[in-house]
């Protein structure tokens, strides 16, 4: 299996980043993707691949979800993944992110023939690299003509990576000069996830790097993390890999774990 992977600089102030992948796989090869916050745009140039959310279509937008992805990767991978930045996402999708929270949705859905012409145009290209090029003017072209993201609702997914997600949304609304209502209408629209979640998954991240190298017991892991014991460690564990904490750490497999997304929005 050959692998490549090269990410480009943010495409603007927004903070939108575009993945080349490219990869060959002889053998089917099952992969969990496990969860980030962020709404993908994920553009297919090679073989088919089958999985979970969309992940055979051509070119599709991976709502936000809290639960790992499974796809199985087979023969020529070569994809354009494009992250949003959590919290500005609607401003390119067009739609409220709540409405493909955890699941895949075809791009011509939501764009129309703006998709496929993107899609052939990116085609005809005859490498990632122009891809990539190509697709981060044409998403610049976008975003410029997009209203500008809400900066509350920024401001909150910062202010929750900051707390390592042990913040309270109630108490991030009154910071934020919010009620808790409008915030949720906020986080559904730009987010696609509840404060709440963000907050989960948070949590989840800081206490990862830790978990894989395990130098604490559980019980210190999960003490440390903000989590109210060890059965809430080891059930949020499990909806986010969908494996306990003992299974995670013998397999040694985390999964593929993307860009901490919340720490740079």
């Amino acid at each position: 299996m050959e692998r490549v992977f090269a990410s480009t600089e943010p495409l603007d102030a927004k903070g939108h980043r575009v993945l080349v992948c490219s990869d060959r796989y002889v053998e089917p090869t099952a992969e969990r993707v496990l969860p980030d916050g962020a709404v993908h745009l994920i553009f297919n140039f090679g073989d088919r691949q089958a999985g979970e959310r969309g992940a055979e279509l051509a070119c599709l937008a991976m709502g936000a979800t809290c639960t790992p992805t499974r796809i199985v990767l087979t023969g020529a991978v070569e994809q354009l993944c494009v992250r949003l930045r959590v919290g500005a996402a609607s401003a390119v999708l067009g739609v409220p992110a709540g409405e493909l929270a955890d699941q895949g949705v075809a791009l011509d859905a939501i764009w129309g023939a703006d998709a496929t012409e993107m899609l052939e145009r990116l085609h005809a290209l005859p490498h990632g690299t122009a891809r990539a090029a190509l697709l981060t003017e044409l998403l610049r072209a976008r975003a410029r003509r997009a209203d500008a993201p809400s900066r509350p609702t920024l401001e909150a997914v910062r202010r929750i990576a900051a707390s390592g997600g042990r913040i309270r949304v109630r108490e991030l609304a009154n910071d934020l000069g919010l009620g808790e209502r409008r915030l949720q209408q906020l986080f559904h629209q730009h987010v696609g996830l509840s404060p709440r979640a963000i907050c989960r998954l948070a949590r989840f991240r800081d206490v990862l790097g830790r978990c894989s190298r395990r130098k604490q017991a559980w019980a210190e892991l999960a003490l440390d993390g903000g989590f109210y014991g060890q059965a809430h460690f080891s059930n949020e564990i499990r909806a986010f890999t969908g494996l306990t904490p003992g299974d995670l750490a013998r397999s040694g497999d985390f999964g593929f774990l993307q860009e901490d997304c919340l720490a740079r929005s």
